[in-house]
């Protein structure tokens, strides 16, 4: 049924016509992707800091999972972003349960409290 669909389709608006992807539509996608990614890694050190607080410490096993989604991270983010997108992971947060505000280039300060947040303020280093 799959290959049927295609071959009408072809058939519609013939043979050497290629489709191409929206910019929106790809945007879509990388921004679906990065908050799947961040809340995935969000909850890896939500369940850590439970599992610390009963005085299970899980670093020596869970270090060499998150030196390797760093090594992922910078391939596809890059190094500046990747160091931005951890630390907002792993230290944004202060121990009375506030967020740390991101303060940029300029010195200018924002309190990014959601995965979405983080993504906003990421583009602006998208080229660099």
């Amino acid at each position: 049924m799959e290959n049927e669909k295609f071959k009408n389709l072809s058939e519609l608006v013939g043979k050497h016509v290629k489709v191409k992807e929206s910019a929106k539509s790809t945007e879509k996608k990388k921004e679906k992707f990065f908050l799947e990614l961040i809340e995935n890694m969000c909850q890896i050190e939500a369940v850590n800091a439970i599992l610390e607080t009963i005085g299970i410490h899980v670093e020596k096993y869970d270090n060499p999972y998150v030196h390797s989604m760093r090594m992922m991270m910078e391939k596809y983010f890059g190094e500046l972003k990747t160091e931005i997108i951890l630390w907002w992971i792993f230290d944004s947060i202060s121990p009375e349960g506030g967020v740390y505000p991101l303060m940029d280039e300029k010195g200018i300060k924002y309190s990014i409290k959601t995965p979405l947040q983080l993504y906003k303020f990421l583009k602006r280093y998208d080229g660099k």
